[in-house]
């Protein structure tokens, strides 16, 4: 089946409406089906239109942070062949945050109703909607799945989602990686959560600094040249120096 999208004018109609709209969004759980609703109250059943994208139907598991590997796994192998173009779409991820997976969105993201309606706005805004651009849908309650799922799949390893979990095992990790600019780059980020792995950098400072030292290594043409190989050899020469410079500033103290 063609998975649905929002169109246009409604998405934006919807995000200039979220203050609006907000004791919704607080008391979703209460009434996760209140968008569709209000769409049919108003008489308005032409608020979505169907995409390119080939999808089989799939549900989300209701829950906190607990069930994000395993929706990620959900998620991404029902939409496995969505390319990086269309996964920053922001009709795509806000319909399925208000549309297809209001419950989970409700269980997953409550959201606080003392927050002062800046803030208020900044949250919804950035859970239930998709701020154009690779960087601000990743932040989407849903799209982070798939991107993790994107990130870290390797289809080589005997449990292809293993570095996914490590992704959403420390939300650190998975911030570094949304805000470099070579987070589509599956031989680079394979190469960097395998050496986070094996060489126990799963907290702030070491991982920061991988990516960072990584960043710094050469431009996104460089790098896009490198086949896995490479790119592990790279970043082992990186994780070296990670660790002699700790054992310098440890020699210090």
């Amino acid at each position: 089946m063609k998975q649905k999208i929002f169109k246009t004018k409604i998405l934006d109609k919807l995000e200039e409406d979220i203050i609006v709209n907000k004791e919704y969004y607080i008391h979703m759980e209460e009434n996760p089906t209140w968008l569709i609703e209000m769409f049919r109250e108003s008489g308005n059943n032409n608020f979505e239109v169907s995409s390119k994208i080939e999808v089989e139907p799939f549900e989300l598991i209701l829950g906190g942070p607990e069930t994000d590997k395993q929706n990620a796994r959900i998620i991404y192998e029902h939409l496995k062949e969505l390319r990086p173009v269309q996964a920053v779409s922001a009709e795509l991820w806000t319909y399925m945050t208000h549309i297809q997976f209001p419950e989970y969105m409700a269980s997953r993201w409550k959201i606080n109703d003392n927050e002062n309606e800046k803030k208020l706005r900044e949250v919804i805004k950035q859970r239930y909607f998709a701020i154009r651009g690779s960087k601000g849908v990743i932040r989407n309650g849903i799209a982070r799945l798939w991107w993790a799922g994107y990130w870290g799949y390797d289809e080589n390893r005997e449990d292809p989602y293993e570095l996914v979990d490590i992704i959403l095992d420390r939300q650190e990790i998975y911030e570094h990686i949304s805000e470099r600019s070579y987070n589509r780059n599956k031989n680079i980020l394979i190469a960097a959560l395998e050496a986070i792995k094996e060489n126990d950098l799963y907290s702030r400072d070491p991982s920061r600094a991988l990516f960072k030292k990584i960043n710094s290594y050469g431009s996104d043409k460089h790098l896009d040249a490198l086949d896995i190989y490479e790119a592990r050899k790279m970043v082992e020469e990186l994780v070296e120096e990670i660790k002699e410079s700790e054992e310098k500033e440890l020699a210090l103290v």
